[in-house]
């Protein structure tokens, strides 16, 4: 038996398998490793109500506990999908990428299996993997769900080459922890931690597009109050300052509260939970 359509709980598994999951094809198996009990159940449960395959749970010296399916179809299955084989040439397979949101989330659900938090200094949310592709392709995700992302190469000096991280910082990766619940009762107990801080509108979720002063324009005037800032735009007088290079989607949710005109795009921005990344460098075919 083999899904027709992508439910959530196979959007689970093949989000499972991107971070803790391999194929051995010298004996056609798919295995998904993690060290709690009910993560494992859970996919096992779930590989018998997608495909009727029975999951074996193992247990090895020194390796961490594995869930284990031998089938040759699966494999080619996982294969056809574009899944990638080992932690080098994971990939998000592109029925996800097309994928509506609650399969989406589900499908982050299980590669978050890989992700965590810290909740000190710099507190984010976060994942690591050797794919720089799959790296790419969850910023993608991401991004359409509207959270303010983004990504690192850090080298690994044991292992001589380089890892990928993906991160969502201060309220952008709360509102992940929020969308995505971790599974790991140690991580959920993290993520706790981080969801209790308090943090102020982000500097780095700008949009662009608009300037300070042109949205400054776009707010009414306003009356006079008694203690001299006003009741509309004098509130936004640091939009018109020489220093201030970017506006962030605060200013702009800010000024749209204050009744700020705003073009029918930027509208759009707001309403449509659209972010925005720095490009940092553009790619050349050579």
């Amino acid at each position: 038996m083999y899904p027709e359509k992508l439910t959530t709980e196979l959007a689970f598994l093949l989000g499972a398998y991107l971070s803790e999951g391999h194929t051995t094809r010298s004996n056609w198996s798919v295995i998904i490793t993690n060290s709690v009990m009910d993560v494992l159940e859970r996919a096992q449960q779930a590989w018998f109500d997608t495909f009727g395959l029975e999951a074996r749970i193992t247990h090895q010296p020194g390796r961490c506990t594995g869930l284990v399916v031998s089938s040759k179809r699966l494999v080619e299955y996982m294969d056809a999908l574009g899944c990638g084989s080992r932690a080098a040439n994971k990939c998000v397979p592109s029925v996800i990428m097309d994928a509506g949101r609650r399969e989406v989330l589900a499908f982050l659900q299980g590669a978050a299996l890989d992700a965590y938090t810290t909740h000190q200094y710099a507190a984010k949310w976060g994942i690591c993997l050797e794919s720089h592709r799959a790296i790419d392709d969850l910023q993608d995700l991401l991004t359409k769900l509207g959270v303010a992302n983004a990504q690192i190469a850090k080298w690994n000096s044991d292992m001589q080459k380089h890892y990928y991280e993906l991160y969502a910082a201060g309220g952008q990766g709360q509102r992940l922890c929020d969308l995505v619940p971790f599974l790991e009762p140690d991580k959920h107990a993290a993520a706790q931690r981080y969801l209790a801080r308090t943090f102020g509108p982000s500097a780095t979720d700008v949009v662009p597009g608009v300037s300070g002063a042109e949205l400054y324009r776009l707010i009414p005037p306003g009356r006079p109050g008694a203690n001299g800032r006003g009741t509309g735009r004098q509130r936004f007088r640091h939009l018109c300052d020489s220093r201030t290079r970017h506006v962030t989607r605060s200013s702009v949710e800010r000024a749209a509260d204050a009744g700020a005109r705003l073009p029918e795009w930027l509208r759009a921005v707001l309403r449509d939970e659209v972010r925005f990344a720095e490009v940092t460098c553009v790619g050349s075919e050579s």
